[in-house]
């Protein structure tokens, strides 16, 4: 409670790097659900949310498999924007 600067100024970065993955993410032809968590729930362009974990896992690159939930569906935490950036360029090789 005593940084509540520190703590609202890592807020807007999440969400700003939560946009900017997002956005990256449709741009690639991903389905993106809404969100204002610190995370977001997506199906890659060719609905294999399996292989696509896999691929990502075998990288280095972890992601949660939700497939279970909803057919083809990941979900990605946001981290800082190295870690995004890894993640988006490793998604693009493996797609």
């Amino acid at each position: 409670l005593d940084r509540g600067q520190e703590v609202r100024a890592r807020c807007r970065g999440v969400v700003r790097e939560r946009e900017r993955v997002a956005a990256a993410l449709r741009a690639l032809g991903a389905l993106v659900a809404p969100s204002r968590a610190n995370f977001l729930f997506f199906v890659p362009p060719d609905g294999d949310g399996a292989r696509v974990f896999r691929a990502l896992r075998a990288r280095g690159v972890l992601v949660r498999d939700q497939t279970a939930a909803a057919p083809g569906a990941l979900r990605v935490t946001i981290g800082t924007p190295d870690e995004n950036d890894l993640f988006l360029t490793t998604l693009k090789e493996v797609l």
